[in-house]
């Protein structure tokens, strides 16, 4: 009967500690945080050439995340760190390391202007002429 109990108590406190894992935002812009699967990219009104939909942006705290899925699903994420003032997201790959995905146009600074960012949905551009980067929650 103790045995029995034991199981249950170790059971349920192994729920417990699973159901309490992290999936706080730990600081960063609420509306950000999580992944953005990067749907399409628009420049001068035209799809950008050679984007296969491989792109997922992951917000955290401060840090970015723009991971490229290449082929044989082998992922490549790229780490940087972000900002957010008024409706403009800056972000920042200080590291050699890391850099944006070539295929993005994105230098390692660059502001970008949040144009929409509700219900799942996500809108950003850079530059002029402006590329706008069209993203769904993921």
């Amino acid at each position: 009967m103790k045995t029995k109990r034991l199981t249950y108590t170790l059971l349920l406190l192994c729920c417990i500690a699973a159901l309490a894992g992290c999936t706080r935002n730990n600081g960063g812009e609420a509306d950000f945080y999580g992944q953005w699967h990067l749907m399409s990219m628009e420049r001068e009104g035209k799809d950008v050439p050679g984007y296969d939909g491989n792109v997922y942006w992951s917000f955290q705290s401060s840090t970015i995340d723009m991971k490229e899925v290449l082929p044989h699903n082998a992922p490549r994420s790229n780490y940087g760190n972000y900002r957010v003032i008024d409706e403009t997201l800056y972000i920042n790959f200080s590291c050699p390391d890391f850099m944006p995905p070539a295929i993005l146009g994105l230098p390692r600074q660059a502001e970008l202007q949040i144009i929409e960012l509700s219900g799942g949905r996500m809108t950003l551009a850079y530059g002029s002429p402006a590329t706008v980067y069209r993203f769904k929650r993921w």
